[in-house]
């Protein structure tokens, strides 16, 4: 037991130690002196204008149908996918969002346009040229006409800040697409963009060598291109993270004044700044962080926030600590200066008050190394003087809008298997917290800039692709969009989904979904019984694209699923039973929701079940493999990309933090014991029923030797079994024909032994 303690002090301390020299080591800005070739402020008019000649909406082709089908795949991938409702930044009159489609019927390319949306006469306006293979992205409506965003449009295929200019009528001037002006030609993509409400200033990112120029690390890459060597080094980790190898170029942030020109086109009017120059480390962070969530402008455009991890040391693989730091632009050469490095866990989201330059709020964590802890509000206000919000609420908070007047926030978090959006009024004198919307998925909220109880935003539900709403003051919502309204009329699904609880294991109460077949439930049913991933997630009451309860459900399965111990949304606690706890928990929640749910539901069959998951639901159909009491109540097992041997996972996964904690807080060495007591490959002399296994060859978080490891038990036991490869996929199915290809192998596995 000393030793034990004796070792986690030490890592304490190096750990501080690591976190001291980054203190010392604050990023300096440092002016990007040298010119690219491709000059940033000029204006590029000749952009791409060729349309697809074979362009056509999903509306389009299922009119043309005559018959309505059971909903598939198929249909799933061909539906628009809507998202970033934004107002008129003036009236709010209007509404401007983006859309991506697929190219129907076939899936050979995708499109990304921005889309005009009239509030008073709901008249639809496609704003960019639908060009396959062309997305439109983060844009920023900066005044009654303006646009700018990103977009892959420029000549080059590489993504550019672009301006739109809008018609002052456009019900009335608009009879063709608008042609966008290219405003930027870097020699790298433009990953990120935000503008501040002056638009006096933006901020963008490239993936550049951290002490060189956007051209230099061009230069770089291009000499390595043409040495024809191929081979990486590495001194330290990451050496991969979730799909790619950390060869050495990292997100920066770049900052740049702006200007209009006479002509009405921005142009840069100073030398962008790269805020982490000689600093190695992303902002916004890896995987999956982005502009609009990490980085802010205060309300006068003078000061920048920013949150980036610790990627100089191999650290970055065992702690989640993130930090937020904040940058005063009026000043040349001003250093940042970090708010959050108190905290060694994660602090993340910066958003300044849209009317107090030093007031701003960021979401944070408080264990280190846990990346599913709960997420709190801080509201920090220039002095170093934070509060926490809500601080006896057990409610993990997604993301945080303030309201136009500064005086408010909208919420949104899980409750309940559902994302769920509150109100938090009177911030900074007697708060009050009111629940707008409780049902479904609800995200990305964007105020009226004139009525602080009007929104917008995305909503979806199991029998509801996503949509663009409007909240009205009087507590109303209604849909503005229906792209998919042809195609979903083509169709036949499930029309509901509904939730059920029992006694799970400790005696707590666990909650789960079922979906009848969308035949009805007159006649008896084979099951899919699906567990979830994480483990500290939950099946939310949203529309999928990867996994979609509809989908089982339109081919005469019932659909169960239960959100077992380790699921978030039901209280903090709730989420932290599973540490320590992978193989017993969870697996004793299901097998009580299983037994639970064929008594409520009589029409199930029994004797055709099927249980299948991914990630950590993988690992437990492994799990249940081994333990025939729980094995033998299905026909065939199916795992995707799961975890087989949690001891070797322990070595070989990238994000070292996630198994560590979740085995209890050691590392393989430290306590092999507590990789070995839930570890599924200790069980493989039990396992007797077919299994299908699905891997990813780019698949970093659980490696493809997991799956090929439990494939070559299966046939060496001489269990029927059948192992899919999809070798250009991550931890997920992300190409849309590789996805179909993904539902025939399930489905037609399902349907063989269910049949």
């Amino acid at each position: 037991m000393f030793q034990q303690g004796f070792k986690h002090k030490k890592v304490f301390w190096s750990i501080a130690l690591l976190l001291g020299a980054a203190v010392i080591l604050i990023p300096t800005l440092v002016v990007i002196i040298k010119r690219s070739k491709y000059n940033h402020d000029q204006t590029i008019s000749s952009v791409t204008k060729r349309n697809a000649d074979n362009y056509q909406s999903n509306s389009d082709y299922y009119q043309s149908l005559t018959n309505v089908h059971d909903f598939s795949q198929t249909d799933n991938l061909r539906l628009d996918r809507l998202s970033s409702p934004r107002f008129h930044p003036i009236n709010g009159k209007s509404v401007i969002y983006l859309r991506r489609q697929y190219h129907t019927p076939d899936f050979c390319g995708s499109t990304t346009t921005l889309h005009w949306l009239d509030l008073e006469t709901n008249k639809n306006v496609q704003l960019t040229r639908p060009i396959w293979g062309k997305h439109d992205s983060q844009f920023f409506w900066i005044d009654n006409t303006t646009i700018l965003f990103l977009s892959n449009r420029a000549s080059s295929d590489l993504t550019q800040i672009f301006q739109l200019t809008l018609p002052i009528d456009l019900l009335e001037e608009t009879t063709s697409f608008l042609e966008p002006i290219q405003i930027t030609n870097y020699s790298l993509n433009i990953d990120n963009l935000l503008v501040n409400r002056q638009a006096s200033r933006l901020a963008f990112s490239c993936q550049v060598y951290p002490n060189l120029t956007i051209q230099e690390t061009f230069a770089q890459q291009t000499t390595k291109k043409k040495s024809g060597r191929s081979v990486y080094q590495f001194d330290k980790l990451f050496i991969r993270h979730w799909d790619e190898y950390m060869t050495g170029p990292r997100h920066h942030p770049f900052l740049v004044l702006i200007e209009r020109q006479s002509n009405g086109i921005f142009r840069f009017s100073s030398e962008p700044i790269d805020v982490l120059f000689n600093i190695d480390s992303d902002s916004p962070t890896r995987p999956f962080g982005d502009a609009k969530t990490q980085w802010s402008f205060s309300a006068n455009g003078n000061s920048f926030a920013y949150t980036r991890q610790y990627d100089e040391t191999s650290a970055v693989a065992w702690s989640t600590n993130l930090d937020i730091y904040t940058v005063d632009l009026n000043t040349p050469g001003q250093r940042s200066v970090c708010i959050t490095c108190d905290n060694l866990a994660a602090d993340t989201d910066p958003s300044y008050s849209p009317i107090d330059n030093n007031v701003l709020i960021y979401r944070s964590q408080s264990k280190p190394g846990y990346e599913a802890d709960q997420f709190k509000i801080k509201l920090y206000n220039g002095s170093n003087s934070k509060k926490t919000l809500l601080d006896d609420w057990d409610r993990s908070i997604q993301a945080v809008t303030w309201s136009v007047d500064g005086q408010s926030l909208f919420l949104e978090l899980g409750e309940e298997a559902r994302n769920v959006l509150y109100y938090l009024s009177n911030l900074f004198t007697n708060q009050s917290l009111t629940r707008l919307i409780n049902s479904g998925t609800s995200h990305d909220v964007n105020v009226h800039p004139m009525n602080s109880q009007m929104f917008v935003f995305t909503h979806q539900s199991f029998v509801e692709p996503i949509n663009i709403y409007l909240y009205s003051s009087d507590g109303s919502m209604r849909s503005l969009t229906d792209h998919n309204k042809a195609l979903l009329a083509q169709v036949k699904m499930s029309p509901m989904a509904e939730t059920f609880s029992f006694s799970g294991a400790r005696g707590d109460k666990v909650w789960g979904w079922h979906m009848p077949p969308s035949s009805g439930t007159d006649k008896r049913a084979p099951l899919a019984f699906l567990i979830h991933g994480g483990p500290q997630n939950s099946w939310y009451d949203e529309w999928g694209y990867r996994w979609n309860f509809q989908t089982y459900a339109s081919q005469g399965y019932a659909v169960i699923a239960i959100n077992f111990h380790g699921s978030d949304s039901y209280g903090q606690n709730f989420t932290d039973s599973i540490i320590g706890q992978y193989g017993s928990l969870p697996f004793e929640d299901l097998q009580l929701g299983l037994t639970y749910a064929l008594k409520k539901f009589p029409y199930i069959d029994p004797n055709r079940a099927v249980a299948m998951g991914a990630s950590y639901g993988g690992y437990m159909v492994y799990w249940i493999a081994g333990h025939p009491e729980m094995s033998h109540r299905f026909k065939t097992l199916i795992s995707h990309n799961g975890v087989f041997d949690t001891r070797a996972k322990g070595y070989s996964t990238e994000e070292l933090w996630f198994t560590e904690h979740d085995i209890g807080g050691y590392t393989p060495w430290e306590n092999p014991a507590a990789y070995e007591r839930y570890n599924p490959l200790k069980h493989v002399a039990n396992w007797t029923q077919p299994m299908l296994i699905i891997l990813g060859a780019h698949d970093y978080r659980v490696p493809d030797t997991q799956g090929i490891s439990a494939f070559n038990a299966l046939q060496r036991r001489g269990i029927e079994s059948r192992l899919v490869y999809f070798p250009t996929e991550n931890h997920w199915i992300v190409n849309p024909l590789n996805s179909i290809a993904w539902y025939e192998q399930v489905q037609g596995w399902m349907h063989k032994w269910t049949n």
